[in-house]
């Protein structure tokens, strides 16, 4: 499945804010200011973890250097959710009627204008309204205001901001239901050190406002505490709730078994996504990581997901693809809920063959043609004429010009 790139008129919106901003400075003294504030939003996300209301989202200084550096990565991981809960999750849009998204969390907008962008690329003609809550009435300011002055993105579209804290029962907002509800790298933060009791029944009053034919998506910062305590915490609220399935990230409906034991890897995806020229420049002397995209994911919803064969045949990559002398191999959480090595003898393989399988990444969900068995250990050999199908693999284009949305759908 082939994604839009990053819009160019989103980045250049960023950029000549930043410029706006601060008319008297030079380029590079301008980068510098940003780049001091990336570092310090850098320690807030991964050392601190501090996100009261006044840690960020209140300053221009905050906002500009969050756009310019790190916007771009959460609108790809949305993107990246929102194809899977559109396919392999098999969200039914309604047939004419207007499509509702609820962006929980939403700061300046990154996930909720991805999934505006992404539909409307992918032709999806309803009219749709994006609901934007956050506590901080600055960001949303620049939510508003970016969703007007690029609306050639995104036609036909409404945008409805209400400043709230997320930290508090959703109640007052009972009456609304929504097709999809995004919560994009604020799940940990709106609930950060919750009793797990109350994080779930938060959760819950979440799920109370989806559609009987709704999803809710869920992606968090690829930590391996954030990830354990997401995937325990939408596993306690599917035990609670018998009406709410796991659709992703594994099949039939399993939750993550990796909470619970001792697996290498914990349960995220890790994309390969093109850093901005803008994002290159600000990076330049900070050595970021800026080619990838690692990001937790859940995806739940009221419908029961469809079963498949529970054995090693269909599985979802939760490692790298390794080389290794005579062998090729990486990790898989099958439709089984079991944890197997899979493994290819590299003197069986064609050139090409290896370099497809080289290029799978951390999330692709795949299909033996052939039925799979493993061994004691939990190895699975595939043979000399053993092929697999990539059921869910979806990739960026390089870029967005002259693509239509056939083109991007693929098969």
């Amino acid at each position: 499945m082939l994604l839009p790139s990053f819009p160019s008129q989103v980045e250049n919106w960023w950029w000549n804010k930043a410029k706006q901003k601060w008319p008297l400075l030079g380029e590079e003294k301008l980068l510098n200011l940003l780049r001091h504030e990336i570092i310090e939003q850098s320690d807030r996300f991964n050392k601190d973890r501090a996100f009261d209301p006044t840690a960020y989202g209140s300053r221009d200084l905050s906002i500009l250097a969050y756009g310019n550096f790190y916007f771009s990565r959460t609108w790809m991981v949305a993107a990246f959710a929102l194809s899977e809960t559109l396919t392999r999750c098999r969200w039914k849009l309604p047939k004419k009627g207007p499509i509702r998204i609820l962006d929980l969390g939403s700061g300046s907008g990154a996930s909720g204008l991805s999934c505006l962008f992404f539909m409307r690329r992918f032709g999806i003609s309803n009219p749709i309204e994006v609901h934007a809550w956050d506590y901080s009435g600055k960001s949303l300011t620049y939510l508003k205001n970016l969703h007007r002055e690029r609306s050639e993105l995104w036609p036909n579209s409404k945008l409805v901001s209400d400043r709230v804290d997320l930290r508090f029962s959703l109640q007052e907002k009972k009456d609304l239901k929504f097709d999809l509800i995004f919560l994009g790298f604020s799940f940990n933060e709106i609930l950060q050190d919750q009793d797990p009791r109350i994080t779930t029944s938060w959760l819950q009053s979440v799920c109370d406002q989806l559609k009987t034919n709704g999803r809710l998506v869920l992606t968090e910062p690829a930590e391996p505490e954030i990830c354990r305590k997401l995937h325990q915490t939408t596993a306690a609220l599917s035990t609670e709730n018998e009406n709410l399935s796991h659709w992703a990230p594994y099949l039939n409906g399993f939750a993550c078994p990796m909470t619970a034991n001792a697996s290498k890897y914990f349960s995220h995806e890790v994309r390969t996504s093109s850093p901005l020229s803008t994002v290159e420049r600000i990076n330049r002397p900070l050595g970021l990581e800026i080619r990838q995209v690692k990001f937790g994911l859940a995806i739940l919803g009221l419908e029961t997901p469809p079963a498949v064969m529970e054995s090693p045949d269909f599985f979802r990559l939760i490692s790298p693809v390794k080389k290794r002398k005579g062998t090729l191999s990486f990790l898989g959480m099958a439709a089984d809920g079991k944890e197997y090595r899979y493994e290819f003898q590299r003197r069986d393989l064609e050139k090409e063959q290896l370099k497809d399988l080289l290029r799978m990444e951390r999330g692709d969900v795949v299909r033996s043609q052939k039925q799979l068995t493993a061994n004691e250990a939990g190895r699975v050999r595939f043979g000399k004429d053993d092929r697999i199908d990539l059921i869910f693999a979806p990739r960026i284009l390089p870029s967005e010009a002259d693509r239509s949305p056939t083109a991007l759908l693929g098969d």
